[in-house]
């Protein structure tokens, strides 16, 4: 199936729903937080809107709402205007709206949150989405010959989706697990401190504002701490271009949050790009040291930003060898064995749907 296999127009969002309702919580102060429980959403586009999981307690039990429903968030840093699906009943705060509607299930869905987020960008943080602007909003979507929305094409594109990505998966996870020790463990593993300059090669970004750049292709990387770092696509091109690299932001709402970059892409200059000196930079490596780096954040805010100097200095520990240097095989072995494990976690669950 093919996007251009329908005609496209646009629909008011509030055409497609039989209801709205508020996310109905007042906060967590009434609320015991669990390591699984409900989900408790907020005004993010992370984690599905998850902030974290609450136990159903009899205060819980008031505030519950059904699932398989799309939600509007109205408000937050870098998410208002985005839409999420939710599955499972959840309680929320009131920065988010949800719409119900029959048409609804995990592929509708999940094809609509994609089409409705073409048009975030027109939401920020200083311009909120509210019932109103809810109201005027049309949404992109493939219609039937009456100029209906095709709901059912809707579903099949997303199955077809979902299907190869599984195969994809499938293919990844078995190839990985051929290489990788299942038995790798961080208690068997001594730990040094190491200073980050010594561990890397550490470059910055180039300034570029969004009235002089052009819209294209290339990733455009800002202090974020959503989207994999990506602010915006570009056709722009500077000294600060490159691939296969950890970029760091020092500065804004992401500050010490780092993402791993495969493709090409060009830095902002809230951002710096960081090469392994003593080992080929490789994605599971990377991701590995993000994490490590990450446990820095604590030191770092506004009034005292992670800038290059303080990058440079800053320690992190690290899993050594048996002569003490920084064991780079083991990071490598070990993050592919967490992607594995993650990529199974996922196809476990997409088996589960039993999609038809």
């Amino acid at each position: 199936m093919k996007l251009t296999d329908r005609e496209w127009k646009p629909i008011p969002i509030t055409n497609l729903f039989d209801r709205f309702e508020p996310g109905k919580g007042k906060g967590l102060n009434h609320l015991e937080q669990v390591e699984f429980g409900i989900p408790y959403i907020g005004a993010t586009n992370r984690n599905n809107g998850v902030l974290c999981f609450v136990k159903n307690t009899s205060s819980s039990k008031k505030i519950i709402q059904k699932g398989n429903c799309i939600g509007f968030i109205k408000n937050g840093d870098g998410s208002a205007g985005y839409a999420i699906y939710r599955q499972e009943p959840f309680i929320s705060t009131s920065d988010v709206i949800y719409g119900y509607s029959t048409w609804i299930n995990m592929f509708t869905g999940l094809f609509f949150v994609a089409a409705q987020d073409l048009i975030q960008s027109k939401y920020s943080h200083g311009y909120k989405r509210n019932s109103e602007h809810l109201k005027g909003d049309r949404v992109m979507l493939p219609v039937t010959q009456s100029g209906e929305p095709d709901y059912y094409f809707m579903e099949e594109y997303a199955k077809e989706l979902i299907e190869n990505k599984k195969a994809q998966y499938r293919a990844y996870v078995e190839k990985m697990i051929e290489s990788i020790d299942e038995t790798l463990s961080f208690s068997l593993k001594k730990w040094h401190s190491f200073i980050i300059s010594d561990i890397f090669e550490i470059k910055p970004g180039k300034r570029l504002v969004a009235a002089n750049s052009t819209e294209g292709e290339r990733p455009f990387i800002g202090a974020l701490d959503n989207n994999n770092g990506v602010a915006r696509f570009v056709s722009d091109d500077n000294v600060s271009k490159d691939k296969n690299v950890l970029g760091v932001n020092y500065n804004g709402n992401g500050m010490v949050i780092g993402f791993y970059h495969p493709y090409e892409c060009i830095f902002s200059d809230d951002v710096k790009r960081f090469h392994l000196k003593h080992y080929p930079d490789n994605e599971y490596v990377l991701l590995f040291m993000k994490a490590l780096i990450l446990k820095q954040k604590s030191k770092f805010g506004y009034l005292y930003k992670f800038n290059a100097e303080r990058m440079a200095h800053t320690s992190i520990m690290m899993p050594v060898d048996a002569e003490g240097n920084p064991d780079y095989a083991f990071m490598e072995q070990y993050g592919k064995m967490l992607v594995a494990r993650k990529y199974k976690q996922y196809l476990d669950y997409l088996d589960s749907q039993k999609i038809k």
